[in-house]
């Protein structure tokens, strides 16, 4: 019964303008400010969704990387896309089924 009462009463005096025109927590627009890591103790708690393994940070790419399975999570404003359709393929050589791949 208590999902069912914060469902119906979740929408009373909510209007889709309000709150707009606040200013984001960052302030700064992500090309100019350097990329933002995740926090340490986060990177702990971190596996992909794929393989259930730890991931490694990279700092150079701002990505979380997967070793085993050639695939790189990228980190956006502080918090990882851990979504396997998000994953960048690191490895050189070619995939049999290399969508998006840019071999010649």
């Amino acid at each position: 019964g208590a999902v069912l009462r914060r469902a119906a009463s979740g929408g009373h005096g909510a209007h889709p303008g309000q709150g707009q025109g606040e200013p984001s927590p960052s302030g700064s627009p992500s090309g100019s400010a350097r990329p933002q890591p995740p926090e340490p103790w986060l990177l702990r708690f971190l596996v992909c969704p794929l393989s259930k393994r730890p991931l490694r940070y990279e700092e150079a790419t701002n990505e979380l990387i997967n070793e085993e399975l050639g695939i790189a999570y990228p980190i956006i404003d502080g918090i990882p896309t851990m979504i396997p359709e998000a994953a960048r393929n690191t490895q050189k050589q070619q995939q049999p089924s290399g969508e998006g791949s840019e071999q010649p």
